[in-house]
């Protein structure tokens, strides 16, 4: 690995595992201090040992914007300002619409939509109150999903929030691009990791792997180069974007 975001300092929430734990993993080898997030606290302690000396993590419930809040305050007191946020933390469903309770899509909404807008915000109100210079190498990276360009039967509530993260990527990219700020979306198809380990090995991840052109599922190392661009100074002039990795999937 190169150092292709050394001297940043990244947030990422949903680290705990999954394509979370690997994006803090992939920061760190090329030369960023990350800041862990999550709400299994041991988990976190588990990967920072693993990083070592440039990791630290902190407890955070993402959708209480007072913990959100207190996550940043430590963060800049172990590291300094986080000018880098992979905003990682989500979650699906296995019900439909129709058997589906209100409770469960609030859930879902606020977890994947709400909570990517108040970390969001938080780092932005950071970076531009630290004057133009900081906020210029600010990076914010969103995950969103090939679900909201695509309908996945069966889970409306997740295609919805995945494509309301998506375009409040964008609206986020143009009300901050004054201040250098930039905001872009990550939207990976299906990959292989501990969360999808159950599914994919079943009838439902065989039926779907069939149906696509390629006839494989990604693993998480499918989104390194994708994500450390997004977050590096090459990115400088790109903004407001939805990168889809999904090895055509999409298309199946």
């Amino acid at each position: 690995m190169t150092g292709r975001v050394a001297g940043r300092v990244a947030l990422v929430t949903g680290a705990s595992s999954g394509l979370g734990k690997r994006f803090a993993q992939v920061l760190a080898a090329e030369g960023a201090k990350v800041v862990v997030a999550a709400r299994r606290k041991q988990r976190l302690d588990d990967l920072v040992n693993e990083i070592g000396g440039n990791a630290f993590a902190v407890q955070c419930d993402v959708t209480n914007e007072a913990q959100v809040i207190d996550m940043f305050d430590a963060a800049e007191q172990k590291f300094g300002l986080v000018d880098t946020v992979v905003n990682n933390a989500g979650m699906t469903h296995a019900n439909n619409a129709v058997t589906q309770d209100i409770a469960e899509f609030r859930r879902i909404m606020d977890l994947n939509v709400t909570s990517v807008w108040c970390v969001a915000r938080e780092a932005a109100r950071r970076l531009i109150h630290a004057g133009p210079e900081k906020s210029a190498h600010g990076r914010i990276v969103n995950i969103a999903s090939m679900a909201g360009r695509i309908v996945i039967p069966g889970v409306s509530a997740y295609n919805t929030s995945k494509a309301a993260c998506a375009h409040l990527t964008r609206s986020l990219a143009r009300e901050w691009a004054r201040y250098g700020i930039n905001v872009n979306a990550l939207s990976p198809g299906y990959v292989a990791t501990e969360l999808t380990e159950e599914w994919l090995n079943g009838e439902g991840g065989a039926k779907t792997i069939g149906k696509s052109p390629r006839r494989r599922v990604m693993d998480a190392e499918s989104l390194d180069e994708a994500l450390l661009f997004l977050c590096s100074d090459n990115a400088k002039f790109v903004t407001g974007t939805d990168v889809l990795v999904d090895d055509a999937q999409s298309m199946g």
